[in-house]
């Protein structure tokens, strides 16, 4: 059997939905399936140097038994609209004639790319001849993107990306999603049947939060003082992400004994730490490091994790971050719309807080509260989501469910 897995992103590049295509990718292996991953060559984050993996042509290598094809289509790592749709357009070119050339065609295909175009031409092209399709949904368009756009353009822009992809939807064997919320979208708003439309969250590598990291060690390491409370928010720092109002709430608590350490890298990262500059802010520092091994490190400075989003913006995924935070074992302080997966997550874990987005009084006061907190009540939250993790984000759940999503699309038994 062979199977091909087509990912907008892929090791060594720092994002989840890398780490998942090669989760997968090695999970397929073990079982003794024949894998080829497409994907384009590297550029997340922008900071990086992926030279040696940078060609005019198709770079192939062979990892870990996985025979790895980077495609020289055109990247944008920056978030600008335009470019990103070339981006989109350009690697769904470039996998359907990667695919045309093929001798043979897969047995199925595991599909996670950029939304909408990259879906359109390899779903249209996938469906056309005949090869059982897995799409891979996480994050939805247009609900995602609409509240980014100018309010005239809206009403005309939502209803023909929701055409569009509803037609990509229909044309997959199933569609995988990570939040329930997710999966109403297209079982009401698509009208999908609830038998093609499969819940399977985003996982986490729960061996690497086995290795117990010392907080002081990880302190000293990143140059941060010890002695400090420290709220920590660890992932993109990008337009929805809420950092500017994460900072301006830490500035506004007026914590002393505290600092706010952020994570991360992204295209509002620069525009954040000049907002904390003019601000005057003291104790919020920022750091950078794309090696994902190192989040358990990272994360073990924290006391509180720190998780807020724009408006909006919680309604169409759950960020990835939270299953990291819950494994580290320390409470989250979120602040996302009420009727969000997130919230819902947080709630039904007993893990943290839930406040309203971008409410810098709300926030400033609860990281007040917070801060004198018996350290009891903390040591119980935290456990209480590493629990919740453990249950629900392990990887070796969701690679085998994932998995037997692909066999069954592809009229096999499944491998487990």
């Amino acid at each position: 059997m062979h199977i091909v897995i087509i990912t907008a992103v892929y090791p060594p590049e720092p994002v989840v939905s890398a780490r998942m295509a090669q989760d997968l990718a090695l999970g397929l292996i073990q079982q003794g399936t024949s894998v080829t991953v497409l994907a384009p060559q590297p550029s997340r984050p922008v900071t990086a140097d992926y030279q040696t993996l940078q060609s005019p042509d198709n770079v192939t290598t062979l990892e870990a038994g996985v025979e790895v094809v980077r495609l020289p289509s055109y990247r944008c790592p920056t978030s600008r609209l335009l470019p990103r749709l070339a981006e989109s357009w350009s690697f769904g070119r470039h996998v359907c004639c990667y695919l045309k050339k093929c001798d043979e065609k897969p047995d199925a295909i595991y599909l996670n790319s950029w939304p909408l175009l990259a879906q359109a031409l390899i779903m249209r092209y996938t469906y056309k001849v005949g090869i059982p399709t897995v799409l891979q949904i996480m994050d939805i368009y247009p609900e995602s993107l609409v509240h980014k756009l100018p309010v005239w353009a809206q009403t005309v822009v939502a209803g023909s990306l929701l055409y569009l992809d509803t037609q990509i939807a229909k044309c997959a064997k199933s569609v995988v999603v990570i939040s329930e919320n997710m999966r109403r979208s297209y079982t009401q708003t698509r009208k999908l049947p609830g038998e093609v439309v499969k819940l399977i969250p985003t996982w986490q590598d729960d061996s690497l939060f086995n290795v117990s990291n010392n907080r002081t060690l990880a302190c000293r390491q990143y140059t941060m003082r010890d002695d400090l409370f420290t709220f920590l928010y660890l992932g993109n720092i990008g337009p929805v992400a809420g950092v500017d109002f994460l900072i301006r709430a830490f500035y506004e608590s007026g914590l002393k004994e505290a600092q706010l350490i952020i994570v991360g890298d992204g295209s509002e990262r620069i525009r954040c730490i000049e907002f904390s500059l003019n601000l005057g802010a003291q104790n919020i520092h920022f750091i950078q490091d794309p090696d994902a091994a190192n989040v358990p490190l990272l994360q073990s400075m924290a006391d509180i994790f720190m998780l807020p989003m724009k408006h909006g913006s919680a309604m169409s995924s759950i960020p990835s971050k939270l299953p990291a935070y819950l494994f580290s074992g320390k409470p989250v302080l979120a602040t996302v719309d009420e009727e969000s997966d997130t919230a819902s997550l947080i709630r039904q874990a007993k893990c943290g807080w839930v406040g309203p987005p971008e409410d810098i009084c709300w926030l400033a006061k609860k990281m007040q509260e917070v801060i004198i907190t018996p350290q009891c009540e903390l040591v119980t939250l935290g456990a209480n989501g590493q629990i919740f993790a453990k249950n629900f984000y392990s990887k070796q759940k969701g690679v085998r469910r994932l998995a037997d999503a692909i066999m069954s699309a592809a009229g096999r038994i499944n491998l487990w």
